[in-house]
Formats: structure tokens, sequence, C-alpha cells
């Protein structure tokens, strides 16, 4: 008898033993990554890689929009595959266990090498590396002047800018969405427009563009520039009206040029009518007026 129940006894413990070991530890929450984000963001023909844990430590996952994104699972590693740009979400499964996430498939934030970039005319194309945008980002130039060329290859990621003469410029680089980046370019000669006189700005190292031997101002009407000491005999003379007065850096000036003999400034670049010119400098007596391809330094009136 005691034999009997010392055999019952034992076969009782050895199930209660054997439940327990099958008693299964309760699911913990899913988690996608260190950060254990609800939105990922992904770029097209980009692919994303997670660790997962929590759950039961086995997982499937599959994606809304197999157009826009795709999933797939490896062991305890979610891949995630843009595709095209747009918005979908993924759903990861271990056991009972899910969890939604949000995917958005669009170009990284624009990107750039270089903030400021320093030309000289007629020098070497410089190159901008420029990230992120994707292939629909527009190119925007703002450029008065028209003193640079700018190209920008998207598919490459390399803007080309190549400079003509003297002058300042803006280019924007404009994804579809997000931020847009913005690269200034300056375009500068070496050498500086000391005495007055007409200056070409068309090349590495500042020029005379004329040998100005006579700056002849009349208040109230413009200047003349020379090359002989005497005005009414030089076969090169520049009258430039109406007068400059109070002159400001960074205005503008619409002045005309006019020639007592045209010709003799034909290979110059210089022509007779109308011209903006940007104000660059305003000195005591005179001023440093920028045109294309051209620097003039100019005697100015002062009126109060």
């Amino acid at each position: 008898m005691k034999q009997l129940m010392t055999l019952l006894l034992a076969a009782c413990a050895f199930t209660l033993t054997s439940c327990d070991d099958t008693q299964q530890a309760p699911e913990t929450p899913i988690q996608v990554g260190a950060e254990n984000d609800n939105s990922i963001e992904v770029s097209p023909q980009a692919t994303r890689i997670l660790l997962l844990s929590g759950g039961t430590g086995k997982y499937s996952a599959y994606v809304a929009d197999s157009k826009i994104a795709s999933v797939s699972m490896s062991k305890d590693t979610l891949r995630i595959n843009g595709i095209l740009e747009g918005k979908t979400y993924a759903v990861i499964h271990s056991g009972d266990t899910k969890r939604r996430i949000e995917l958005n498939i669009a170009p990284p934030e624009v990107s750039v090498s270089q903030k400021e970039v320093r030309l000289f005319p007629r020098d070497e194309s410089k190159f901008v590396s420029v990230n992120g945008g994707g292939e629909l980002a527009d190119l925007e130039v703002v450029d008065p002047d028209h003193a640079i060329n700018a190209k920008w290859n998207a598919k490459t990621n390399i803007l080309e800018l190549e400079a003509f003469y003297e002058g300042e410029a803006t280019v924007r680089i404009i994804p579809p969405t997000g931020k847009a980046q913005t690269v200034r370019v300056s375009v500068r000669c070496e050498g500086q427009a000391q005495r007055p006189g007409i200056y070409g700005t068309t090349s590495r190292s500042l020029f005379k563009q004329m040998n100005t031997l006579m700056a002849v101002q009349r208040k109230g009407v413009g200047v003349w520039f020379c090359n002989s000491t005497r005005p009414d005999a030089a076969l090169r003379s520049l009258k430039i009206t109406p007068a400059v007065v109070n002159p400001q850096v960074g205005e503008r000036l619409s002045l005309n040029f006019s020639m007592r003999y045209p010709d003799e400034f034909r290979n110059s670049g210089l022509q007779e009518g109308t011209h903006s010119l940007y104000v660059e400098e305003v000195r005591d007596k005179v001023v440093v007026l920028r045109g294309r391809g051209h620097k003039f330094v100019v005697p100015y009136e002062k009126k109060k």
C-alpha cells in the first residue's frame, strides 16, 4: 500500500512539472529598430534594414501597396525597399502580436557640398555635389547680369558652374517636397580698379579696356572718358549720362552710353544705348559700377 501511494505521488509531481515546462512566456510588444519609430522614411530605389525584437521571436510582414514599397523578413531582420514616391504602411506579425509601421517613400532632403562658390572669369569650371531631391528636382538660377552658366545633372548629382565675367548669382535646387538649397556664386577678377576709367572683367585678371587719359565731369550732365588729353581729338570717347548723384551700394543705375566713333570700340564688347549698372563700391569722389563684362570707375555728385 505504501509503495502504491509513493508511485501515485511521484506521478502527480511529474505531471505538474511537465505542465510548468510547457507554459510559454508572455509575448512582448514588437520593437522595430533601435528608435522604435511608428513611421519610417526610405528613398526610392533604396533599402532600409531594421532589427526586430519582442513578440515570439518569429516574424512575418507584408506591405499594403507593393507598387510603392516592398518588405522582406530574414529571421529578426526586416528589409524595406523603396520603389516609388508615396505613402503606404507595413504590418509585422509575431504570434498573436502585430505592429503597423507607416512608410514614407520620398527622396532625401537636398544638401550641397558648397553653399558659397568663388569663380574667376573664363577659368576652369567648378563642380558642386548635390545630394537628394530626386530626378524631379528643379533648378532656379537668379543671375541679373548673366555672369555664369549653370548645368545640373540630377542623375549624377553634379552642378557645374562656369563664369563669363564679374557678377553675383544664386542657384537654387528645389525638390518636389522639402526645403530648397541655395548656392551663392561670386565671380571676381584679380586686381583692383583704382583710377577713373573703363575696365574689362572677362579674364582672370582685371584689365584696362581703354587707356583713359582724361575723365571730364560736367555737373548735372554726366562724364566723358577719353583716350587723349584733348577730348575734341580723342578717337575713343565714351559719354555716360545722366550724372550719377548720391549712389548707394547695391542699387542699380540706368545709364546711357554714347560714343563719338563706335567702331573704335568694336572689339571691346561695349555698345551704345541704355545699360543697367550695379553700384559695387562708393568711394569719396568716385563710384565703382559693374556691368556685363565691364567695370567703370565714375566721378559722382553729392547733393543734400
